[in-house]
């Protein structure tokens, strides 16, 4: 029997990110934009991006391609090729390799178990699965699933810290945010709920606002990136600015809300916030609620709390 190799994978709706452990101990681990788009190229001159031939079809995953899938459904073929693409490059030229795959789903999935069932299912191929890789054969084998809930990585990686802890914790991801309090590491079910109120949402959001709000403005997905950073358009600078700001600050209070919709009492419950859009929201997270923690590691900690829970279902 060959050795298992776990590789974690957090295929979100704006990055993914996926880790393995190499035998000398130190973390492999690969970042790229969750985008794909059918191509006829062999492989891409870009390094931040890669085409994936799978089932007879050329993929374009990454940077280079241009389109992103807002769907709340995670068992989509733009997670599964990211997820096949991510495994690949972190296999190096090693083919035939039997691999436990742990992956992340949304809570709303992750507590129906007959949904849960079939997302596991959704990854979990029959036999060697074949791709190529920018025109180089690749073969592995998954021979295990583990889900995890989303929201879910910051507690495993830091169960010592937590395991005497009641924590709220806010997972802001691509499309969507997961929100669910752990009593002492475990999740309390009646606590937890998934809403669409993620980065990429929010900032198609604001592309259509910015747009109806200025007569002469026609901003395309793919100038957002660079608005967000600068916080203004250039044509408004003044006026886009305060726009920008307002939405940002409504957004995050439309997250509390949710929380707060659920029962969560939040004058007195520690949170803390992860995912990337946490990074994206910083400042109003420590408006809104100074004494909350905000990852230092807020996109990778999911992926490398999978990895964790990953290891120790084959130990």
């Amino acid at each position: 029997m060959s050795k298992k190799i776990i590789i974690a994978v957090d295929s979100g709706k704006f990055a993914t990110k996926a880790i393995r452990k190499l035998e000398d101990g130190t973390n492999k681990s690969i970042i790229f934009r969750t985008k794909m788009d059918l191509t006829q190229e062999e492989k891409s001159s870009d390094k931040r991006s890669c085409v994936i031939e799978y089932n007879g079809t050329k993929y374009l995953i990454g940077e280079s391609a241009e389109t992103v899938d807002f769907e709340k459904n995670k068992a989509k073929l733009v997670h599964k090729i990211s997820t096949y693409a991510a495994i690949a490059q972190l296999l190096d030229n090693q083919n035939d390799v039997d691999v436990v795959l742990a992956i992340g789903c949304p809570l709303s999935i992750f507590v129906n178990v007959e949904e849960r069932e079939k997302y596991k299912n959704f990854f979990l191929a029959d036999g060697d699965i074949t791709i190529k890789l920018n025109g180089v054969k690749r073969t592995f084998n998954i021979v295990q699933v583990v889900v995890c809930p989303e929201s879910s990585g910051i507690i495993f990686k830091n169960s010592s810290e937590y395991k005497s802890k009641l924590l709220g914790v806010i997972d802001i991801g691509g499309l969507n945010t997961n929100c669910c309090v752990y009593n002492r590491l475990a999740p309390i079910k009646s606590t937890s709920f998934t809403t669409n109120l993620g980065a990429n949402i929010m900032t198609n959001d604001l592309k259509q606002k910015i747009n109806s709000e200025f007569v002469d403005v026609n901003l395309q997905d793919w100038q957002m990136e660079t608005v967000i950073k600068d916080g203004y358009i250039k044509s408004h600078k003044a006026e886009s600015s305060a726009l920008i700001k307002n939405f940002f600050e409504k957004h995050m209070k439309d997250i509390l809300f949710e929380c707060e919709r659920k029962g969560w009492d939040l004058k007195n419950i520690d949170l803390i916030f992860t995912g990337g859009g946490s990074k994206l929201l910083e400042q109003e997270i420590v408006r809104a609620v100074p004494d909350a923690l905000i990852s230092n590691s807020a996109q990778l900690d999911n992926v490398e709390g999978f990895y964790i829970v990953g290891a120790a279902s084959v130990e």
